[in-house]
């Protein structure tokens, strides 16, 4: 991963953290049961650009309490470097708790350690003297996994979302777990 880096993000990451965010759902919906079709109809391309323009105004407004870290790659196209956005963790503080919002990493790079080093650089921005709670989908063994690693415990909170329902009526069970400090 030599040719990977991380940083915070900028107003112009916006663009590809969306599209990370869109390939990496995919499969947790996949899982649940969703077509190929619901999937698409979930992620128009219309609705992914109204969210990167309304994410890249987001980067521009956030405040010591906003932490998005890219995992970028650079890549050299004919003597030019382009960068690519491979993985992001999106970390809040608030008055009473910090909260981990999403950890996304690119299927390639899985398992290389990528997302342990996002986690911990959105992580050691956040307030050391308060909780830490995240939500994760229950069917992703892969993510609970890696947030019991980091010392998370789920909480016995599970609740549904109606965003993330199916054709057949069947929603994502979420997974509320906690870092106490």
């Amino acid at each position: 991963m030599n040719n990977v880096k991380i940083s915070k993000a900028i107003p112009s990451d916006a663009y590809g953290i969306q599209s990370l965010t869109i390939e990496s759902s995919k499969g947790m919906y996949k899982l649940c049961g969703w077509s190929e079709e619901e999937i698409n109809n979930h992620f128009p391309p219309e609705k992914a650009q109204k969210a990167a323009e309304g994410l890249e105004k987001g980067i521009a407004n956030f405040t010591d309490d906003n932490i998005l870290m890219v995992a970028k790659m650079t890549n050299d196209n004919d003597g030019k470097d382009e960068e690519k956005v491979v993985g992001c963790c999106f970390a809040e503080k608030h008055e009473d708790k910090n909260t981990i919002e999403a950890l996304y990493v690119m299927p390639e790079f899985k398992g290389q350690g990528l997302a342990k080093e996002l986690y911990d650089k959105a992580h050691g921005l956040l307030d050391k003297n308060k909780d830490t709670y995240l939500d994760v989908f229950s069917l992703n063994s892969r993510g609970v996994g890696f947030y019991k690693k980091q010392g998370f415990v789920e909480t016995g909170k599970k609740t549904f979302d109606e965003r993330f329902k199916g054709s057949d009526g069947e929603m994502l069970e979420i997974t509320e777990m906690v870092l106490y400090n």
